[in-house]
């Protein structure tokens, strides 16, 4: 799925991927700092996101962004472009992903961290680079008590424990406040799951 390029790029293409980058990067800041007309404008208008908690468009998804936030949630985003592919106008883009959220739970401050890589394709528009979708891959989170004086409830865990190891903090955390979380979700923990998405990108990317 992730071809080293061994040619050496030519200027188009070295500003491609920066553009590119620039923009994968760009979209999670916006979000985090709750600029959600300009995070809604990376996305094409058909874009398709899904996460934990939402499925849809990429401008929906802004605006679900804000609903979320102005319910007290609030979580950073940490990325790291690594991998991306340009043909003509269409890109993807791979980077691993960190995830950080501080939330009060059952009267416990809890830390909740999520390691990921977020997938997008990219396409070229009249003015510029714009997200054509955007994809979680999960591949493990973790929760502990912001003070280790005050453990967490043992009920938690036994809400947790059944949950797909690779997101089971963050669906129960999602559950928790009312969101549906599929099963079937991207993970390194389903290599079948991941193995057929990315055939699938790999033949949109050739168009």
């Amino acid at each position: 799925m992730h071809p080293i390029v061994t040619t050496s790029p030519d200027t188009q293409s070295l500003l491609d991927e920066a553009a590119v980058t620039r923009l994968v990067r760009l979209e999670r800041f916006l979000r985090d700092q709750g600029e959600w007309a300009a995070l809604a404008a990376c996305y094409t208008e058909d874009s398709s996101v899904r996460t934990t908690w939402f499925e849809g468009t990429g401008p929906e998804f802004a605006e679900a962004s804000r609903v979320m936030a102005a319910s007290g949630r609030h979580s950073k985003h940490m990325i790291w472009p690594a991998w991306i592919q340009v043909r003509d106008d269409r890109a993807l883009s791979e980077s691993p992903a960190v995830i950080l959220n501080r939330s009060i739970i059952d009267g416990i401050e809890a830390d909740m961290v999520q390691w990921c890589r977020f997938f997008s394709r990219l396409v070229r528009q009249d003015d510029g680079w714009r997200l054509a979708s955007f994809e979680a891959i999960y591949v493990k989170d973790e929760i502990r008590p912001v003070w280790p004086a005050e453990p967490l409830p043992g009920q938690w865990m036994e809400e947790i424990r059944p949950l797909r190891a690779s997101y089971r903090v963050w669906a129960w955390a999602m559950q928790r406040r009312g969101y549906a979380v599929s099963s079937e979700l991207l993970g390194d923990d389903r290599p079948d799951l991941l193995e057929s998405f990315y055939a699938i990108e790999d033949r949109w990317l050739a168009g």
